[in-house]
């Protein structure tokens, strides 16, 4: 499931794209913002995995929206726009996509699925990321990707140098060398 952030000082648009939004399954609005500094307060409450964002609106822009949120915290943004002129600015700001007023269902089922496949990504490198850090804990070593995959390659048939023990719901390593004995 994808949470989705509508940010648009028109009322109009905000509940056309709410509509069509509800036929994808696959996303939920978690929340809707009249102007950029909802939308921050926003995407701090509800961390959106998309944000779909009105360029010009009143007091902060979309481009100011995006120069006050963290790296940490940033949605996918597929920009919403009556004008084309800001389409090079939205990709330089590595914007997901760029839909124009009326919006194209085709357009937008295009940007849905880059906005998934972006997930997508995004989860496959926080799973390495988790399973490599669980190899380096096993390991007691600070390797890269490329590295832990080689030194697994290269270890079979050898001993490791520390043991995961599992106990209930808890996973503690221990160092080969330290064990005495085992019952």
């Amino acid at each position: 499931m994808l949470k989705a952030l509508i940010v648009d000082d028109e009322e109009l648009a905000r509940r056309g794209l709410e509509i069509r939004l509800q036929n994808y399954a696959d996303i939920e609005i978690c929340a809707q913002s009249r102007n950029g500094r909802e939308a921050l307060e926003a995407v701090r409450e509800h961390a959106p995995d998309i944000m779909f964002l009105d360029v010009q609106m009143p007091g902060l822009d979309g481009f100011d929206v995006l120069r006050n949120l963290s790296t940490s915290n940033m949605p996918a943004v597929i920009f919403v726009t009556a004008y084309d002129e800001f389409a090079l600015k939205a990709f330089d700001a590595n914007a997901l996509d760029y839909l124009l007023k009326p919006i194209n269902d085709d357009r937008l089922a295009e940007a849905i699925g880059r906005a998934r496949h972006d997930s997508d990504e995004k989860q496959a490198d926080e799973h390495r990321s988790k399973l490599l850090k669980f190899v380096c804990d096993l390991t007691g070593e600070e390797l890269s990707l490329d590295a832990a995959l080689e030194a697994a390659s290269g270890n079979r048939g050898r001993f490791p140098k520390r043991l995961a023990i599992r106990d209930g719901r808890e996973t503690t390593c221990i160092d080969v060398d330290a064990i005495d004995w085992i019952d």
